[in-house]
């Protein structure tokens, strides 16, 4: 089974392959500029690079967030319009999920931090990829606080834990900037599992995780 993935939470969007629990490639862009052309030139990008058809797809993967609420809509809105097209499945994974399944070595607790509006950050907490603490929007100030009342060496890492590492290092380990970059190619690995965990396509169930929805559809209208 060959997926692709696809992630546009943040301004850096990722889109990715993965055969199995093989990742097969991966192609980083601006979201910013342009997001919707942008992805489709990431997607063309990364079939050809890979030699790979559209044909020869079985399922389609997306990041839900939560993140930016016009960026994400594109790519749930691309992923959609992929998937009925080439008649494939389609699943969603939580953006977090994603960072998560990135530290396996880790064997303490995990923070992911993502970038919100303003001065606020989503965060959840994972101890050997299960969640503990689901996603939240808070203020960076309480995350801190947060942080600092727990216990044992939290490993931090997401686009908000880069952003804001300078103030995150006072109170947790930052994974490497390397580890803080979005992955479409663990979006289409993650995909493929709960795929085959749960063979149901999600084409007309699947919703971005917004955590702020009321702000984010008010800054759209």
């Amino acid at each position: 089974m060959i997926a692709l993935g696809i992630e546009t939470s943040h301004e850096q969007g990722s889109v990715g392959l993965a055969h199995s629990e093989r990742i097969l490639g991966e192609v980083l862009f601006s979201a910013t500029l342009g997001p919707g052309e942008q992805l489709f030139a990431a997607i063309e990008n990364l079939l050809r690079l890979n030699q790979t058809e559209r044909d020869q797809l079985s399922l389609i993967s997306v990041a839900l967030g939560p993140g930016s609420f016009t960026s994400l809509r594109i790519g749930i809105s691309v992923a959609k319009g992929l998937a009925q097209t080439l008649g494939l499945p389609l699943v969603g994974v939580p953006t977090a999920d994603a960072y998560a399944a990135k530290v396996l070595f880790w064997t303490e607790p995990v923070c992911v931090v993502l970038k919100d509006r303003r001065d606020l950050v989503y965060r959840a907490f994972y101890a050997q990829q299960n969640q503990i603490i689901e996603e939240g929007s808070l203020s960076l100030g309480s995350l801190l606080d947060e942080l600092k009342q727990r216990t044992g060496r939290i490993l931090s890492l997401g686009s908000g834990a880069e952003h804001h590492r300078s103030l995150l290092e006072s109170a947790a380990l930052v994974a490497p900037s390397i580890l803080n970059q979005p992955s479409g190619a663990l979006i289409a690995r993650l995909g493929i599992r709960r795929f085959l965990s749960d063979p149901r396509d999600k084409l007309w169930e699947l919703e971005p995780l917004y955590r702020q929805r009321l702000l984010a559809e008010s800054a759209t209208s």
